[in-house]
């Protein structure tokens, strides 16, 4: 019996000392994987996230309580990080040479012809390696994020998006493409950001606003999202998602009679909407029993 419960202790400690062991590997793994990636930073600082920049700006100006110039030194912060980088972009552009800029073009074309005849894989190889000779080329990354989104890598694509926002903080069709793959992504904070600075490029970018309006609610930004959404319904009178979105806003801000308003309006579209019809019902009763309890 002792030899049987000495035998059994011993087994505990071995196990004991195994999972020390463990430990000490992964913790050693852990610290050198930390360490080798401060070294790389050192070496190759990495690029910046314009997402992450536009939103930490955002936050220190709203800590600052000074919005009337906020969009002004948003634009400043973020310009004195990417120029750097932008001449470099335009000093890679210079040293290639007439031919190469006529083969890339050339190129560009055989390969939107290889992606509409679904050859995803030859098309993949052929971007990557004309990018070896001009990276920053703006179309060839374009069609290289639409193969990843293709292949739904939508972190690959979202990465070649935020390059490119960094050689050219002005494009809005960069902006649009990463606030989109953003979304997809469930990063909404960030897309929200992303899309708020598209809309100060371009203040009648439709699909902008539509984002802005969408992503607002989502994330309880109802004052916000309303305004958004006030400026669509602008030019899209009968939008019918966009109506409801707003009569949702306006339940959210305890606007009930602009509400009724909005769903109202949706009904005038969409008669037997029946989600639309028990929502104006809920209102009603609710905006009756609101009247008789003030008397």
């Amino acid at each position: 019996m002792d030899f049987l419960l000495s035998s059994a202790l011993l087994k505990y400690e071995i196990l004991f000392l195994l999972l020390n062991l463990l430990y000490i590997v992964f913790h050693m793994m852990y610290e050198t994987t930390n360490f080798l990636i401060r070294i790389r930073n050192i070496i190759m600082p990495s690029k910046i996230n314009i997402a992450d920049t536009i939103k930490e700006i955002s936050k220190e100006v709203e800590e600052k309580n000074n919005p009337a110039n906020s969009e002004e030194k948003n634009q400043e912060k973020v310009n004195e990080k990417i120029l750097p980088a932008t001449k470099n972009w335009e000093k890679v552009k210079e040293e290639l040479t007439q031919d190469e800029k006529n083969n890339i073009n050339e190129f560009i074309k055989i390969t939107k012809t290889k992606i509409a005849r679904w050859e995803y894989i030859d098309a993949k190889a052929k971007i990557i390696e004309w990018l070896s000779i001009d990276k920053f080329n703006k179309e060839l990354n374009l069609l290289l994020a639409s193969l990843y989104e293709k292949d739904k890598d939508y972190k690959k694509a979202e990465l070649v998006y935020k390059d490119l926002i960094i050689l050219n903080d002005l494009d809005t069709e960069v902006y649009l493409k990463l606030g989109f793959i953003l979304s997809l992504q469930s990063k909404y904070e960030v897309a929200y950001e992303i899309y708020k600075k598209l809309h100060s490029l371009d203040k009648k970018n439709t699909e902008a606003i539509e984002m802005l309006a969408n992503l607002g609610h989502h994330l309880s930004y109802f004052e916000d999202s309303k305004e958004f959404a006030k400026k669509y319904l602008k030019d899209n009178p009968r939008n019918m998602d966009m109506l409801y979105l707003q009569a949702m806003n306006f339940v959210n801000l305890w606007s009930r009679n602009d509400a009724l308003e909005m769903l109202k309006k949706v009904k005038v579209i969409e008669p037997y909407n029946v989600k639309v019809n028990e929502l104006i019902d809920k209102l009603n009763i609710e905006l009756e029993l609101e009247k008789n309890f003030s008397k």
